[in-house]
Protein backbone atom coordinates (compact mmCIF):
# COMPACT_ATOMS: atom_id res chain seq x y z
CA UNK A 1 0.00 0.00 0.00
CA UNK A 2 2.87 2.39 0.84
CA UNK A 3 4.46 1.74 -2.56
CA UNK A 4 1.09 2.41 -4.25
CA UNK A 5 0.70 5.69 -2.37
CA UNK A 6 4.26 6.71 -3.27
CA UNK A 7 3.57 6.08 -6.98
CA UNK A 8 0.39 8.17 -6.89
CA UNK A 9 2.15 10.97 -5.04
CA UNK A 10 4.97 10.99 -7.61
CA UNK A 11 2.53 11.09 -10.52
CA UNK A 12 0.57 13.91 -8.92
CA UNK A 13 3.77 15.90 -8.45
CA UNK A 14 4.45 15.46 -12.17
CA UNK A 15 0.90 16.65 -12.96
CA UNK A 16 1.43 19.70 -10.76
CA UNK A 17 4.69 20.43 -12.58
CA UNK A 18 3.00 20.12 -15.98
CA UNK A 19 0.14 22.36 -14.81
CA UNK A 20 2.67 25.00 -13.80
CA UNK A 21 4.35 24.78 -17.20
CA UNK A 22 1.00 25.02 -18.97
CA UNK A 23 0.06 28.03 -16.88
CA UNK A 24 3.38 29.72 -17.65
CA UNK A 25 2.84 29.12 -21.36
CA UNK A 26 -0.72 30.49 -21.21
CA UNK A 27 0.56 33.66 -19.58
CA UNK A 28 3.30 33.87 -22.21
CA UNK A 29 0.76 33.45 -25.00
CA UNK A 30 -1.37 36.20 -23.47
CA UNK A 31 1.59 38.57 -23.49
CA UNK A 32 2.22 37.73 -27.15
CA UNK A 33 -1.44 38.51 -27.93
CA UNK A 34 -1.04 41.87 -26.19
CA UNK A 35 2.02 42.61 -28.32
CA UNK A 36 0.16 41.60 -31.48
CA UNK A 37 -2.59 44.04 -30.55
CA UNK A 38 -0.05 46.79 -29.98
CA UNK A 39 1.59 46.21 -33.35
CA UNK A 40 -1.79 46.24 -35.10
CA UNK A 41 -2.81 49.41 -33.30
CA UNK A 42 0.26 51.23 -34.63
CA UNK A 43 -0.79 50.52 -38.22
CA UNK A 44 -4.52 50.89 -37.64
CA UNK A 45 -5.65 52.41 -34.31
CA UNK A 46 -8.35 50.40 -32.59
CA UNK A 47 -11.17 52.16 -30.77
CA UNK A 48 -13.34 50.81 -27.99
CA UNK A 49 -16.58 50.07 -29.86
CA UNK A 50 -17.54 46.52 -30.94
CA UNK A 51 -17.25 47.42 -34.63
CA UNK A 52 -13.55 48.15 -34.09
CA UNK A 53 -13.05 44.48 -33.23
CA UNK A 54 -13.24 43.63 -36.93
CA UNK A 55 -9.73 45.04 -37.32
CA UNK A 56 -8.09 42.20 -35.42
CA UNK A 57 -10.41 39.19 -35.95
CA UNK A 58 -8.75 36.57 -38.19
CA UNK A 59 -11.10 33.61 -38.78
CA UNK A 60 -8.80 32.12 -41.43
CA UNK A 61 -5.80 32.14 -39.10
CA UNK A 62 -7.89 30.64 -36.29
CA UNK A 63 -8.93 27.82 -38.64
CA UNK A 64 -5.31 27.21 -39.67
CA UNK A 65 -4.21 27.04 -36.03
CA UNK A 66 -6.84 24.44 -35.19
CA UNK A 67 -6.20 22.37 -38.32
CA UNK A 68 -2.46 22.30 -37.59
CA UNK A 69 -3.00 21.22 -33.99
CA UNK A 70 -5.55 18.57 -34.99
CA UNK A 71 -3.03 17.23 -37.50
CA UNK A 72 -0.33 16.75 -34.86
CA UNK A 73 -2.52 15.68 -31.95
CA UNK A 74 -1.94 12.30 -30.30
CA UNK A 75 -3.08 10.54 -27.17
CA UNK A 76 -6.29 9.95 -25.24
CA UNK A 77 -7.45 13.56 -24.99
CA UNK A 78 -10.27 13.82 -27.58
CA UNK A 79 -9.56 16.18 -30.45
CA UNK A 80 -12.97 17.78 -30.01
CA UNK A 81 -12.03 18.72 -26.43
CA UNK A 82 -8.73 20.18 -27.59
CA UNK A 83 -10.58 22.31 -30.19
CA UNK A 84 -12.95 23.54 -27.47
CA UNK A 85 -10.03 24.45 -25.20
CA UNK A 86 -8.27 26.39 -27.94
CA UNK A 87 -11.46 28.15 -29.03
CA UNK A 88 -11.99 29.32 -25.45
CA UNK A 89 -8.44 30.65 -25.30
CA UNK A 90 -8.54 32.28 -28.74
CA UNK A 91 -11.81 34.06 -28.00
CA UNK A 92 -10.64 35.26 -24.58
CA UNK A 93 -7.45 36.67 -26.09
CA UNK A 94 -9.42 38.47 -28.79
CA UNK A 95 -10.73 40.67 -26.01
CA UNK A 96 -7.20 41.29 -24.84
CA UNK A 97 -6.47 42.83 -28.24
CA UNK A 98 -9.65 44.90 -28.38
CA UNK A 99 -13.47 44.97 -28.11
CA UNK A 100 -15.47 42.00 -29.38
CA UNK A 101 -19.25 41.42 -29.18
CA UNK A 102 -21.35 38.71 -30.86
CA UNK A 103 -24.93 39.18 -32.08
CA UNK A 104 -26.90 35.97 -32.56
CA UNK A 105 -30.30 35.11 -33.98
CA UNK A 106 -32.20 33.48 -31.10
CA UNK A 107 -35.84 32.74 -31.99
CA UNK A 108 -37.72 30.93 -29.19
CA UNK A 109 -38.16 27.85 -31.37
CA UNK A 110 -34.41 27.57 -32.16
CA UNK A 111 -32.35 28.18 -28.99
CA UNK A 112 -29.49 26.19 -30.47
CA UNK A 113 -28.06 29.18 -32.33
CA UNK A 114 -27.16 30.74 -28.98
CA UNK A 115 -25.43 27.49 -28.03
CA UNK A 116 -23.46 27.47 -31.29
CA UNK A 117 -22.29 31.02 -30.65
CA UNK A 118 -21.37 30.39 -27.00
CA UNK A 119 -19.51 27.15 -27.79
CA UNK A 120 -17.43 28.85 -30.49
CA UNK A 121 -16.77 32.22 -28.90
CA UNK A 122 -16.38 31.07 -25.32
CA UNK A 123 -17.73 31.92 -21.89
CA UNK A 124 -16.41 35.48 -21.62
CA UNK A 125 -17.37 37.12 -24.92
CA UNK A 126 -20.54 39.29 -24.66
CA UNK A 127 -23.42 37.88 -26.72
CA UNK A 128 -26.53 39.82 -27.74
CA UNK A 129 -29.60 37.77 -28.64
CA UNK A 130 -32.15 38.91 -31.25
CA UNK A 131 -35.41 37.17 -32.18
CA UNK A 132 -35.40 38.79 -35.63
CA UNK A 133 -32.77 38.19 -38.28
CA UNK A 134 -32.76 41.78 -39.48
CA UNK A 135 -32.07 43.03 -35.97
CA UNK A 136 -29.04 40.76 -35.62
CA UNK A 137 -27.68 42.03 -38.95
CA UNK A 138 -28.39 45.63 -37.96
CA UNK A 139 -26.38 45.14 -34.78
CA UNK A 140 -23.29 44.66 -36.98
CA UNK A 141 -24.25 47.42 -39.42
CA UNK A 142 -24.77 49.90 -36.59
CA UNK A 143 -21.65 48.94 -34.63
CA UNK A 144 -23.33 47.27 -31.64
CA UNK A 145 -21.69 43.93 -32.47
CA UNK A 146 -18.51 42.78 -34.18
CA UNK A 147 -20.08 39.73 -35.82
CA UNK A 148 -23.51 38.09 -36.12
CA UNK A 149 -24.36 34.39 -36.06
CA UNK A 150 -27.17 33.57 -38.51
CA UNK A 151 -28.83 30.39 -39.82
CA UNK A 152 -27.59 28.66 -42.95
CA UNK A 153 -29.70 29.66 -45.99
CA UNK A 154 -32.82 27.53 -46.34
CA UNK A 155 -34.97 26.91 -49.36
CA UNK A 156 -38.37 28.51 -48.86
CA UNK A 157 -37.20 31.44 -46.71
CA UNK A 158 -39.77 34.20 -47.10
CA UNK A 159 -37.21 36.96 -46.75
CA UNK A 160 -33.67 35.52 -46.94
CA UNK A 161 -31.19 37.45 -44.83
CA UNK A 162 -28.43 37.07 -47.43
CA UNK A 163 -30.21 39.57 -49.68
CA UNK A 164 -29.28 42.35 -47.23
CA UNK A 165 -25.55 41.77 -47.72
CA UNK A 166 -25.63 41.23 -51.50
CA UNK A 167 -24.66 44.84 -52.14
CA UNK A 168 -21.38 46.56 -52.90
CA UNK A 169 -21.32 49.24 -50.25
CA UNK A 170 -18.74 50.19 -47.61
CA UNK A 171 -19.07 48.55 -44.18
CA UNK A 172 -21.69 46.02 -45.35
CA UNK A 173 -20.82 42.72 -43.61
CA UNK A 174 -20.11 39.48 -45.43
CA UNK A 175 -19.79 35.82 -44.44
CA UNK A 176 -16.52 35.13 -42.61
CA UNK A 177 -17.07 31.73 -40.92
CA UNK A 178 -19.29 28.69 -40.58
CA UNK A 179 -20.27 27.09 -37.27
CA UNK A 180 -19.86 24.78 -35.55
CA UNK A 181 -16.21 24.54 -36.60
CA UNK A 182 -15.63 21.49 -34.43
CA UNK A 183 -17.90 19.25 -32.37
CA UNK A 184 -21.49 20.57 -31.91
CA UNK A 185 -20.87 20.67 -28.17
CA UNK A 186 -23.85 21.56 -25.98
CA UNK A 187 -26.07 22.62 -28.83
CA UNK A 188 -29.83 22.30 -28.31
CA UNK A 189 -31.43 21.11 -31.51
CA UNK A 190 -28.68 18.95 -32.96
CA UNK A 191 -27.76 19.45 -36.58
CA UNK A 192 -28.08 23.24 -36.66
CA UNK A 193 -25.57 25.02 -38.89
CA UNK A 194 -24.81 28.72 -38.88
CA UNK A 195 -22.88 31.35 -40.80
CA UNK A 196 -21.03 34.26 -39.22
CA UNK A 197 -21.06 37.68 -40.86
CA UNK A 198 -18.70 40.56 -40.15
CA UNK A 199 -16.57 43.16 -41.88
CA UNK A 200 -13.21 41.45 -41.44
CA UNK A 201 -11.56 40.82 -44.84
CA UNK A 202 -11.63 37.17 -45.87
CA UNK A 203 -8.34 35.31 -46.26
CA UNK A 204 -7.73 31.96 -47.97
CA UNK A 205 -6.82 28.80 -46.10
CA UNK A 206 -6.07 25.42 -47.63
CA UNK A 207 -9.74 24.37 -47.63
CA UNK A 208 -12.40 27.01 -48.26
CA UNK A 209 -15.88 27.63 -49.59
CA UNK A 210 -17.11 30.84 -51.18
CA UNK A 211 -20.61 32.31 -51.32
CA UNK A 212 -22.12 34.46 -54.04
CA UNK A 213 -25.49 35.84 -55.05
CA UNK A 214 -26.47 35.71 -58.73
CA UNK A 215 -29.23 38.05 -59.85
CA UNK A 216 -31.10 37.91 -63.16
CA UNK A 217 -34.12 39.74 -64.54
CA UNK A 218 -35.79 36.50 -65.61
CA UNK A 219 -35.99 33.24 -63.64
CA UNK A 220 -33.10 30.86 -64.27
CA UNK A 221 -33.48 27.12 -63.77
CA UNK A 222 -31.07 25.30 -61.52
CA UNK A 223 -29.61 23.37 -64.43
CA UNK A 224 -29.04 26.61 -66.36
CA UNK A 225 -27.40 28.14 -63.29
CA UNK A 226 -25.11 25.13 -62.98
CA UNK A 227 -24.16 25.46 -66.64
CA UNK A 228 -23.35 29.16 -66.17
CA UNK A 229 -21.30 28.41 -63.04
CA UNK A 230 -19.35 25.71 -64.81
CA UNK A 231 -18.72 28.06 -67.75
CA UNK A 232 -17.27 30.57 -65.28
CA UNK A 233 -15.10 27.81 -63.73
CA UNK A 234 -17.01 27.90 -60.45
CA UNK A 235 -17.88 24.52 -58.89
CA UNK A 236 -21.19 24.74 -56.99
CA UNK A 237 -21.89 22.93 -53.72
CA UNK A 238 -25.47 24.13 -53.28
CA UNK A 239 -27.87 26.56 -54.95
CA UNK A 240 -30.93 28.12 -53.33
CA UNK A 241 -33.28 30.49 -55.13
CA UNK A 242 -35.57 33.34 -54.16
CA UNK A 243 -37.82 35.58 -56.23
CA UNK A 244 -39.83 38.45 -54.83
CA UNK A 245 -43.06 39.33 -56.65
CA UNK A 246 -42.14 41.86 -59.30
CA UNK A 247 -38.44 41.67 -58.41
CA UNK A 248 -35.40 39.96 -59.91
CA UNK A 249 -34.59 36.29 -59.58
CA UNK A 250 -31.87 35.79 -56.94
CA UNK A 251 -29.91 32.66 -56.15
CA UNK A 252 -27.39 32.17 -53.38
CA UNK A 253 -24.65 29.77 -54.41
CA UNK A 254 -21.91 28.10 -52.40
CA UNK A 255 -18.84 27.18 -54.44
CA UNK A 256 -15.71 25.22 -53.72
CA UNK A 257 -12.56 27.19 -53.00
CA UNK A 258 -11.81 30.75 -51.95
CA UNK A 259 -13.80 33.54 -53.61
CA UNK A 260 -12.47 37.10 -53.45
CA UNK A 261 -14.81 40.11 -53.92
CA UNK A 262 -13.02 41.00 -57.17
CA UNK A 263 -12.68 37.44 -58.47
CA UNK A 264 -12.85 37.63 -62.32
CA UNK A 265 -15.07 34.54 -62.36
CA UNK A 266 -17.91 36.67 -60.96
CA UNK A 267 -17.89 38.83 -64.10
CA UNK A 268 -17.70 35.68 -66.22
CA UNK A 269 -20.74 34.27 -64.42
CA UNK A 270 -22.75 37.47 -64.94
CA UNK A 271 -21.89 37.38 -68.63
CA UNK A 272 -22.88 33.72 -68.91
CA UNK A 273 -26.25 34.48 -67.28
CA UNK A 274 -27.09 37.10 -69.90
CA UNK A 275 -27.90 40.84 -70.07
CA UNK A 276 -28.80 42.74 -66.90
CA UNK A 277 -27.37 40.00 -64.71
CA UNK A 278 -24.93 40.40 -61.87
CA UNK A 279 -22.93 38.19 -59.52
CA UNK A 280 -21.59 39.45 -56.21
CA UNK A 281 -19.45 37.66 -53.63
CA UNK A 282 -20.95 37.67 -50.14
CA UNK A 283 -17.99 36.07 -48.38
CA UNK A 284 -16.94 32.57 -47.52
CA UNK A 285 -15.42 30.42 -44.81
CA UNK A 286 -12.78 27.88 -43.87
CA UNK A 287 -14.45 24.47 -44.09
CA UNK A 288 -15.21 23.15 -40.58
CA UNK A 289 -13.51 20.07 -39.21
CA UNK A 290 -15.30 16.86 -40.11
CA UNK A 291 -16.35 14.13 -37.70
CA UNK A 292 -13.68 11.91 -39.28
CA UNK A 293 -10.96 14.48 -38.63
CA UNK A 294 -12.05 14.87 -35.03
CA UNK A 295 -12.18 11.10 -34.58
CA UNK A 296 -8.60 10.76 -35.74
CA UNK A 297 -9.16 9.32 -39.20
CA UNK A 298 -7.14 10.64 -42.11
CA UNK A 299 -9.18 13.48 -43.66
CA UNK A 300 -9.91 13.75 -47.34
CA UNK A 301 -8.07 16.73 -48.86
CA UNK A 302 -11.06 17.99 -50.82
CA UNK A 303 -14.36 16.19 -50.09
CA UNK A 304 -16.83 16.05 -52.95
CA UNK A 305 -19.72 17.07 -50.72
CA UNK A 306 -20.33 19.47 -47.88
CA UNK A 307 -18.92 18.13 -44.57
CA UNK A 308 -22.20 18.95 -42.84
CA UNK A 309 -24.82 19.41 -45.57
CA UNK A 310 -28.00 21.29 -44.90
CA UNK A 311 -31.28 19.33 -45.17
CA UNK A 312 -31.93 21.12 -48.45
CA UNK A 313 -28.65 19.98 -49.94
CA UNK A 314 -29.18 16.37 -48.88
CA UNK A 315 -32.74 16.30 -50.24
CA UNK A 316 -31.83 17.13 -53.82
CA UNK A 317 -31.26 20.88 -53.80
CA UNK A 318 -27.50 20.54 -54.02
CA UNK A 319 -25.92 21.57 -57.29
Amino acid sequence: MAEHDDQLAALRREIDSVDTQLHDLLMQRTELAVRVGEVKAKAQPIGRTPSEGAKFVRPAREAKILRRLIGRHKGKLPKSVMVRMWREMISALLQVEGPFVVAVYTPPEEPGYWDIARDHYGCRVPILGFDRLNHAISAVLEGQATVAVLPMPHEGDRDPWWRRIAVKQPKVPHVIARLPFGNPGNQRGRGLQALVIGTTPNEPTDHDRGLLVAETREPVSRSAMRDALNAAKLKPVFIQAFQELGGPDQQVVEVEGFLAPDDPRLAALAEALGPNSRAIAIGGYAVPLTAEELAGEKPAKAPATDPAPTPEASSGDAA
